[in-house]
């Protein structure tokens, strides 16, 4: 029986992600060099707190407490020589979350040394719902995808905080 009550818990927690997200990460974690997993919110939420009482500073607390607010994390890395177009296949999954999934771009920035960064966000009731960050570089692409229950002042705030470092 408890066997039966933690396949249901993980089903349901490795189901949570959009599903344009989880094409997206099935077609390209095809590949020799390619590699996706998927951390369950309960599993991040553990090593949140013990995290938190481990930190001796208090800026890694706070962002150690961030991450105890998101849910299931789902990535995957790529080489871009793997797939025709990488480019068009980033375009496509943003342009399809944005335009029907309710998805808003937050920020895209671009490095001197061409490396591209790009947040997009879920907001719904003025809750954080799911971040998408997705690092561009030459060679690599690495997507990463969270559920998440944040203010946009507290990821804000720890944003700030990061930043002065």
């Amino acid at each position: 029986m408890r066997t039966l009550l933690i396949l249901i818990l993980l089903t349901a927690t490795l189901g949570a992600q959009d599903v344009v997200i989880k094409d997206f990460i099935k077609e390209h974690r095809r590949g020799e060099e390619n590699v996706a997993l998927t951390v369950p919110g309960f599993l991040i939420g553990l090593a949140s707190s013990i995290a938190v009482t481990a930190a001796e500073d208090d800026d890694e607390r706070a962002l150690f407490r961030l991450l105890g607010d998101l849910g299931t994390v789902r990535m995957v890395t790529y080489e871009n020589a793997d797939f025709r177009r990488p480019e068009a296949s980033i375009g496509n999954l943003l342009y399809s979350l944005e335009r029907y999934r309710g998805f808003e771009r937050w920020a895209e920035l671009r490095t001197q040394d061409g490396t591209r960064i790009t947040l997009t966000v879920r907001y719904h009731k003025k809750k954080i719902r799911e971040i998408l960050t997705i690092l561009t570089e030459d060679d690599r692409t690495t997507l990463v995808a969270a559920k998440a229950q944040l203010s946009a002042e507290e990821l804000g705030r720890v944003v700030n905080d990061l930043e002065s470092l």
